[in-house]
């Protein structure tokens, strides 16, 4: 069985060009991986019931599947598959059924046969202004152009088409709807000088929105504020408040119900979001039972649940939420939702967190935390969800939250942390043979010699319990 896998290593390795010192050292490990494990805090004992998976490919074309108990490394066991065509296995993109911003500059004013129309006649008159062989900037006040901010609106609904640069006759739907002003001293500036030409949309918002499916409509939300290009004194980029007052019931929930065949539908707003908050992120569950709506409100870091119809159904509290700190993402989980935000200190961020789980029909906060101690012994922090490498991972066995994650893309070294009521009950960092293999390696160094590829199943599990 042994000289059956070497050989289809081989063969991969020739065929994807990766025969080299490294890689043969990696055929060392085809039968089995093995895990070295360190313990930073706690105990092995804290871990039981974890398991956890690393699944590992090399040059697109050698997987490594590995699964293991988080207490017991050495029982690991090993599934290992190989093509001779590259396979890449990254996480699929999860598309927004409704998506809604402001228009790329290019694209204002123009119609489907030039749509750059305005762009071009604002850059001829800058160039007119400008003397051979002179530069000349002219600043455009946008709102000479339009009073409110210029739509794109994009959907993968069943019916309508979907044009890259947005849908004509949705857009129309959408912008009469929500006509966001453009402030009185928002300019449009183009420089140029010769046929060279710069311009500059510091001034124009990046307008989100985030929007779950509901039965046969969409529920949806606009952020009302956004940030612009330009950036404040300690180097991020500004944010500002976007104008809700002549929408129908101000921002907060709408949904969008599409007509029946080729007639565009309607839009409602079916709550009004109170003066004062922020909206940060909104999405709804698998079977479409729960919608949840986070803000930033009078210091809180809030939650709201709704129904399909929009009526409100709790509201909750997680964090004390700073100006100084940011909303991060939510983890969804399996009947579990952890929402983290993080903030500056000494040396990098802090990151906290809340474990909110369903128990009765109602939304619960389990327990909150952070990660200093974690970030103390040098696992801080969480990776971002939406990255295509991403290998944050978590589990709920109702009283513990495990928390299985990654920074490097080869995953030479992960860490497992186990967080309950009392804080942080187990911290422990994983290495290896297949990256360390390659790490030791004599032969070329490559980028990404090794790397995490997709599971659909989750990577940390509670075996005992099955969640």
């Amino acid at each position: 069985m042994r000289g059956y896998r070497w050989a289809i290593l081989l063969l991969a390795l020739l065929s994807a060009g990766l025969l080299t010192g490294a890689s043969l050292a990696i055929l060392d490990t085809a039968d089995q991986v093995t895990i070295q494990c360190e313990v930073l805090a706690g105990t092995p004992e804290a871990a039981d019931g974890v398991e956890l998976t690393l699944p590992l490919s090399c040059g697109n074309q050698m997987f490594w599947t590995t699964t293991f108990p988080a207490g017991r490394p050495e029982e690991a066991e090993t599934d290992f598959t190989s093509t001779l065509s590259q396979d890449p296995r990254t996480k699929p993109w999860v598309s927004q059924p409704l998506s809604v911003e402001v228009a790329d500059v290019y694209y204002w004013g123009g119609t489907p046969d030039n749509p750059r129309a305005l762009l071009d006649s604002l850059i001829q008159q800058a160039q007119e202004t400008a003397p051979e062989g002179t530069k000349a900037t002219v600043s455009f006040r946008i709102r000479d152009y339009f009073d409110s901010w210029p739509l794109r609106v994009t959907s993968d609904l069943p019916g309508i088409q979907y044009d890259l640069w947005g849908n004509s006759n949705l857009q129309q739907l959408f912008q009469d709807y929500f006509a966001i002003p453009v402030p009185s001293d928002a300019t449009f500036t183009v420089t140029a000088q010769g046929s060279g030409v710069s311009y500059n949309t510091d001034c124009i918002p990046r307008l989100k929105s985030y929007a779950a499916p509901c039965g046969d409509t969409i529920l949806f939300v606009l952020t009302n504020t956004a940030s612009i290009s330009a950036r404040d004194e300690t180097g991020n980029y500004q944010k500002i408040a976007l104008d809700g007052s002549a929408i129908p019931g101000g921002w907060g929930l709408y949904r969008y119900t599409p007509g029946p065949e080729d007639t565009l539908g309607t839009l409602e707003t079916l709550w009004s979001l109170p003066e004062g908050a922020d909206i940060l992120d909104f999405w709804g569950t698998e079977g479409e039972a729960d919608f949840f709506l986070l803000t930033r409100e009078e210091g809180q870091l809030r939650l709201r649940v709704f129904d399909g119809e929009g009526n409100l159904r709790q509201t909750m509290d997680l964090l004390p939420f700073s100006e100084e700190e940011s909303y991060m993402q939510t983890y969804k989980g399996d009947g579990f939702l952890v929402p983290m935000i993080y903030g500056p200190r000494a040396e990098g961020y802090c990151y906290h967190f809340a474990v909110l789980h369903k128990a009765g029909g109602m939304w619960q906060t389990a327990f909150t935390g952070d990660d200093r101690k974690a970030a103390q012994l040098g696992c801080g922090g969480f990776t971002w969800t939406d990255d295509t490498y991403s290998c944050l991972s978590m589990a709920w066995d109702g009283e513990r939250l495990a928390v299985w994650d990654s920074e490097l893309r080869n995953g030479s070294l992960f860490h497992l942390a186990v967080y309950s009521r009392n804080g942080l009950d187990y911290l422990a960092t994983y290495r290896n043979s297949v990256s360390l293999a390659s790490d030791n390696s004599a032969g070329p160094v490559y980028y990404a010699f090794t790397q995490l590829f997709w599971l659909e199943t989750p990577q940390v599990r509670w075996a005992e319990t099955g969640s």
